[in-house]
């Protein structure tokens, strides 16, 4: 059975532009253009997964969330979309149970990434209870200096930064840590307004990339940083992102202050780098799909561990996951065949290529003569290329091989433009 998305935006473009998104990745999508419409649809249409936009007209998002969240209907994870939102109303959002927030305009492998992330956590959900929350699992040498790093974390509350691929498992070191200080926070007490935060942190903070905020953003989680460096606090703020400090600081969208605390950043590796650890994961994730999300337990044997562990992880836990829940779906029979395991590990190794950002799909008119599609393929061709190298036609001329002169004529009279 599909998994069912239900999408809440004002704008109608937005609205159907998120729907054909999602139904094209195989998901159910249902939509609603404001608040009245979004709670009759989720109790009829029961979504997993709901895409919420803040700014709508009679009852903005957050509130809606709110008043889901005082109902003890917030039974799915909600992902908040803005066009121009701010640390405070994703801190504001985060406290009534969004699992994350996007900004307008979207970009495609950001939604979908972070959809997959929701619905693959249980975190948002308001009634969840700390020991429901994933573990990190594993006894590699990597795994227990981590632990042991957390532990004497603990014994403060200074802003902590992480940095590491997607799906290393970043946000489940996050509520370690978090479960390591969890007498000392009050989560009946939570302010809104960064600027307000006088006496610092009353609750956990949360921010999965850095990256994903805007430049306004991005001043205002800095100020906050700054702020409570003088002030105690009982909650901890985390904030990650898949870029080490000398990657951060070559980008131009993100404040150079703000990159500076990459410099210290704790490393989460990916799982490619403690693969010793994926028995014991594969034990683990097997039993807690079994015990939390009814899927028949089924043993994997020497033979097929091995088979999970010798993968290239792309994906790191979330691909696991991902394909572990593929094979206790598959059969009920208590014993997992390889050809199972081998089976659904290439489908998902075909997933991740076919949606990687360097690759790009054409569909060409094959009622095209040899030069008109050239053309074509030249064109997408290289107006992706240039988006990928950040509209730098000298890194561009390098990356793919050609002389920079002639490389300007070519985009030239293509009609493609050089800046952004």
């Amino acid at each position: 059975m599909s998994l069912k998305v239900l999408v809440v935006d004002d704008e109608p473009d937005i609205r159907f532009l998120l729907k054909d998104i999602l139904e094209d990745e195989g998901y159910e999508v249902e939509v609603a253009e404001n608040a009245i419409q979004a709670s009759e649809r989720k109790a009829s249409f029961s979504p997993n997964l709901i895409l919420l936009d803040i700014w709508m007209p009679d009852m903005d998002g957050v509130s809606l969330l709110k008043q889901w969240s005082e109902q003890k209907v917030l039974d799915s994870p909600v992902v908040m979309i803005s066009g121009h939102g701010t640390v405070e109303t994703a801190v504001e959002a985060t406290r009534y149970g969004a699992f994350d927030f996007v900004e307008k305009p979207l970009s495609t492998a950001k939604l979908l990434r972070t959809v997959t992330s929701a619905l693959s956590s249980r975190e948002n959900v308001t009634t969840e209870k700390p020991e429901e929350l994933e573990l990190p699992v594993g006894n590699s040498h990597q795994m227990q200096v981590l632990r042991q790093t957390m532990q004497t974390l603990a014994m403060d509350l200074t802003p902590v930064f992480f940095t590491g691929q997607p799906g290393s498992g970043a946000r489940i070191w996050a509520n370690y840590l978090f479960s390591k200080q969890h007498d000392k926070v009050n989560k009946d007490s939570f302010n809104t307004d960064v600027k307000s935060y006088q006496n610092g942190l009353t609750n956990n903070i949360y921010i999965a990339e850095v990256t994903d905020l805007n430049m306004d953003a991005q001043k205002e989680l800095l100020s906050l940083i700054n702020h409570l460096k003088s002030v105690s606090s009982t909650g901890r703020l985390v904030v990650a992102s898949q870029y080490a400090h000398e990657s951060l600081s070559n980008k131009s969208e993100v404040l150079p202050e703000l990159a500076e605390h990459w410099r210290q950043a704790i490393y989460i590796p990916s799982l490619n780098e403690h693969i010793e650890d994926i028995p014991e994961l594969v034990e683990y994730y097997v039993t807690r799909f079994s015990e939390k999300e009814d899927l028949p337990y089924r043993h994997l044997g020497v033979a097929g561990q091995n088979m999970i562990r010798n993968h290239l992880w792309k994906g790191g836990l979330t691909e696991l996951k991902s394909v572990l829940k593929q094979i206790l779906s598959n059969s009920s029979d208590d014993n997992v065949e390889l050809s199972e395991i081998q089976r659904f590990l290439q489908l998902s190794r075909q997933t991740l290529d076919e949606n990687s950002p360097n690759v790009l799909k054409l569909s060409i008119n094959l009622d095209l003569d040899m030069r008109e599609a050239r053309e074509y393929f030249e064109r997408k061709f290289l107006s992706k290329q240039l988006e990928l190298c950040d509209f730098n036609v000298s890194e561009l001329a390098r990356k793919i091989g050609q002389e920079r002169t002639n490389l300007y004529r070519k985009l030239k009279s293509l009609g493609l433009q050089t800046k952004k």
